[in-house]
């Protein structure tokens, strides 16, 4: 996957939403655990909740709604503008990965063709 920063317009005003609140949230909703997905992540549970509340303050938006237990471990959910912000910033990182093959195409062509060669030999 292409690691990239994308910028996306809330309110008028451009805010950053990185691969990494992008990689924390796919991990909540998968596990419905903020702990578990930092775990998931190789990171602390404290920095997975630092990572969260300044994305929430930069953007103006709750991206998890915390059910039950709080921030002690209890089960949670990405919120419906989190899960909206999530596949925005997925569409745009299809659409880089997509637009730099296009450009890895057409400036290095041999490079393709090597690749098909050598998985035609294998």
């Amino acid at each position: 996957m292409l690691h990239v920063e994308v910028k996306i317009k809330i309110c008028g005003k451009e805010q950053v939403f990185g691969p990494g609140i992008a990689q924390l949230l796919t991990n909540v909703r998968k596990s419905g655990s903020v702990k578990e997905a930092c775990g998931r992540m190789g990171m602390s549970y404290s920095k997975g909740w630092k990572i969260v509340n300044r994305a929430e303050k930069e953007l103006g938006i709750r991206l998890i709604e915390r059910q039950h237990g709080g921030k002690s471990g209890g089960s949670c959910q990405v919120t419906e503008q989190g899960l909206k912000m999530l596949e925005r910033f997925e569409s745009m990182e299809k659409e880089l990965e997509g637009a730099a093959a296009e450009m890895f195409q057409t400036y290095f062509p041999e490079y393709e063709a090597e690749r098909r060669t050598e998985a035609e030999t294998l």
